[in-house]
């Protein structure tokens, strides 16, 4: 009797505008399909911008039902680091273990809270070369007030400077070239998906 192979769980963090969201979509739009592979979709109680979509971008949901939520012990792993609560669901961990493989995109708390978690997940960095290319990219996306963008900017020095001393990433990438980053990011999930095939 063969046993069912187990899936993957990737952890994809980078400081805000390092692109983490956009480097998974591409990636599961090009091989996800080939590879069982989807992108967990987080709850939040942030205001949607204007391209995202309910249930496709993110579950949209009150205050009140993200709380109601942490009480049922729904989240795997949840925060409030930029004004708003996020949270990544629990049970994807029993479709993992069925055999799907997720990307996770979450801040550097979330990796550090679902590694402890789910030890055998694969967590990844996200770098890009300056704080001002991710300032650049924060201002070109809108849809921050002028507050939020500082703070956003002011936690991504931060991340920044811990990233030096951190440990907890098996791999991490420089995306300062979309196509490349992509490849980068692409020969990394399928490698550990592969992995032992």
């Amino acid at each position: 009797m063969q046993l069912q192979k187990t899936g993957k769980l990737f952890l994809l963090a980078s400081p805000s505008g390092g692109g983490k969201t956009t480097l998974a979509n591409a990636l599961i739009e090009r091989v996800g399909s080939l590879y069982d592979l989807s992108r967990v979709i987080t709850y939040t109680t942030r205001q949607p911008r204007s391209h995202e979509r309910h249930g496709i971008d993110y579950h949209f949901i009150t205050q009140a039902d993200f709380q109601a939520k942490i009480e049922q012990q729904f989240f795997l792993e949840w925060s409030a680091a930029y004004g708003c609560h996020y949270g990544t669901p629990g049970d994807i961990i029993t479709s993992v273990e069925a055999g799907r493989s997720y990307i996770a995109v979450v801040d550097r708390a979330g990796v550090r809270s679902i590694s402890q978690a789910y030890q055998k997940s694969v967590a990844i960095w996200i770098e890009v070369s300056s704080p001002a290319v991710l300032e650049e990219r924060l201002k070109k996306r809108a849809s921050e007030s002028p507050e939020q963008l500082k703070r956003r900017l002011l936690l991504a020095q931060q991340e920044l400077a811990e990233e030096q001393f951190c440990n907890i990433y098996k791999y991490r990438l420089i995306n300062d070239e979309l196509g490349r980053a992509i490849k980068a990011l692409q020969d990394i999930i399928i490698g550990e998906i592969t992995a032992g095939i």
